[in-house]
This record gives structure tokens, sequence and C-alpha cells, in this order.
């Protein structure tokens, strides 16, 4: 978490494109995700939702990194060649989309799992004589 923590913290300095854009905007809500999730872990305003926003905001910065790991690396690589023009090529909406998509899905089997419904991550320990 601190590490994510200080990541958003010194992209705001290397962001400077000018002024004020999406990735200093992604920053924020990076931190604000974390806080939310790290205040939701110790119990603090969410009673017996603090599970279930843990889960959702911890998932949710998780998805914020995917973000400008694929806007970077599809318009640097390869060097010389991007395989996007720019931050706002319709590509990267597409995939953002499909990392939405996943995130949601990842976040409905988390809250499943978090409920204890069928579909938990981990198998069923075998029985004696089986």
């Amino acid at each position: 978490m601190w590490t994510t923590v200080l990541t958003c913290l010194t992209g705001f300095g290397i962001f400077q494109h000018g002024g004020f854009g999406k990735p200093h905007a992604l920053g924020i809500i990076t931190l604000l995700a974390l806080a939310v999730g790290a205040l939701a872990g110790r119990g603090v305003l969410f009673g017996k939702w603090a599970r279930y926003v843990e889960a959702i905001a911890f998932s949710a910065s998780f998805l914020f990194h995917w973000i400008p790991a694929f806007t970077e690396t599809l318009t640097r690589l390869p060097l010389g060649a991007p395989l996007l023009p720019n931050a706002d090529a319709p590509e990267l909406k597409a995939i953002t989309g499909v990392l939405f998509v996943l995130y949601l899905i990842g976040v409905g089997l988390q809250i499943r799992r978090l409920r204890g419904g069928a579909g938990t991550l981990s198998p069923e320990p075998a029985r004696a004589g089986s």
C-alpha cells in the first residue's frame, strides 16, 4: 500500500503536460481508494459493510494501476514506432472498458466469497475415505 502511495505522490511531479490532467486525477482517485480501503480495514465508518468496502476499494486501486500501465506501454513502445499514437487513442478506451469489466467480475467474486457463497477460490478439503 505504501509503495502505491509513494508512486502516486511522485507521479504528480512526473506528469507535467500543461497543468492538471487525467494522470493527476487518477492519482488522486487512487489515493482516495487506498484511504477508503484502509479505513474500512480498520472497521472505521462502514460497520457491517467494512469487508466489502475494503475489497472494492483495494481492488479499485489495483485497477487504477493497470490504466497507466497500458497507456504508457502502448504509447511508448516499441521505441520509435509506438503501437498507439497517444493516450486518447480509441483502443485505450476499449482496453480500459475491458479492464473495468474484469474489475467488476473480480469484485463480484470477492463479494460472493466474503458472503460465504459458492464459488470460493479455495477447493474443499479432501474428506476421509474419499
